[in-house]
């Protein structure tokens, strides 16, 4: 590999994660004794996988809510929870997230912090691409990862997001790097991979839940093997 300069990250379900704490205790609160926070990440990895295409785009604005109920409902069903009490689950959850200074994607990924903070200590440059509604930068911010990172492309502030080229183009440019001199790291096959590749990056696949295994892909289950890859 030629000389690496960058890594750039996915936002969401990367370098920050749903608050599953809070969603299992809601979870159960509603009537799904055995929910944890790890089934939950697991159930919403699975989701993810399966509709990549829709969940990892920013949908319109009058979809927004649309898509946030069926995804959320769909993961309260697969926690065991009856169709109402899955609607309440997704009616409360949507209602955390408008209302919480950081929304519900609060907590940095196990290792994300402490794996940056090793990056940034081999002089490499790092951002972060995502798909996003605006809140990309502000929610990493504070969540502490705002000292570590060059650059923050929120798909709804530019106006093209990934899977186009286009978006991991700007970042590059942003940073006066070659697509060869920089990896990318996110979790979705067909939104975060497909795109590094066209855009001409290793990518990364980032799949902590083991649901990519029959995927020939550069892949890490946790962010810290990004520094024996790397």
């Amino acid at each position: 590999m030629p000389a690496l300069k960058a890594v750039l990250f996915d936002g969401g379900n990367t370098l920050l994660e749903l608050d599953y704490p809070w969603l299992a205790k809601l979870a159960r609160r509603l009537g799904a004794d055995g929910a944890t926070p790890e089934a939950i990440g697991r159930a919403g990895a699975r989701l993810m996988r399966q509709r990549s295409l829709r969940y990892g785009r920013t949908p319109l604005r009058q979809e927004a809510h649309e898509v946030f109920e069926e995804s959320f409902s769909s993961i309260a069903a697969e926690l065991g929870l009856s169709p109402m009490a899955a609607a309440e689950f997704a009616r409360r959850a949507h209602l955390e997230d408008r209302e919480h200074p950081q929304g519900l994607w609060r907590c940095p990924a196990p290792g994300a912090l402490a794996t940056l903070a090793a990056l940034k200590a081999r002089n490499l440059h790092l951002g972060v691409i995502s798909n996003a509604d605006g809140n990309a930068e502000a929610h990493l911010g504070l969540a502490g990862f705002a000292h570590y990172l060059d650059l923050v492309i929120d798909s709804s502030q530019v106006g093209v997001e990934k899977p186009d080229p286009t978006i991991f183009r700007l970042a590059l440019a942003q940073l006066g790097l070659a697509s060869h001199e920089a990896v990318y790291v996110g979790d979705l096959l067909d939104v975060d991979v497909a795109g590094a590749r066209g855009a001409g990056l290793m990518p990364y696949l980032y799949d902590p839940y083991d649901v990519y295994p029959d995927v020939a892909e550069q892949r890490v289950r946790a962010l810290r093997e990004l520094l024996d890859h790397l």
